[in-house]
């Protein structure tokens, strides 16, 4: 969708809507342009050495696919409710 098709739905829209719904595309709106604070913390060194470590992971190929990962889990989370039984 083009900058000019997206004004013109939100444009199009505005009449129909209720002073509730204005008021919190408003919101919506006036939030996005205001700047966002946050804070940069600097890495610590084990964290930048997690981050050299999957660097090497992905050049090396170990790395899962999504299909991968998701069998893993289902596998996981399968071992634990076999060992914690939900009560009834």
């Amino acid at each position: 969708m083009t900058r000019t098709e997206a004004m013109a739905i939100i444009t199009a829209a505005l009449p129909v809507l209720d002073d509730e719904r204005i008021a919190t595309v408003a919101g919506i709106v006036q939030s996005l342009v205001e700047p966002t604070p946050f804070v940069l913390r600097d890495l610590t060194a084990d964290e930048l050495a997690a981050i050299e470590r999957s660097k090497e992971d992905f050049t090396a190929g170990r790395t899962y696919t999504p299909e991968q990962y998701k069998d893993e889990m289902d596998t996981f989370m399968a071992r634990l409710a076999d060992k914690y039984p939900a009560s009834s």
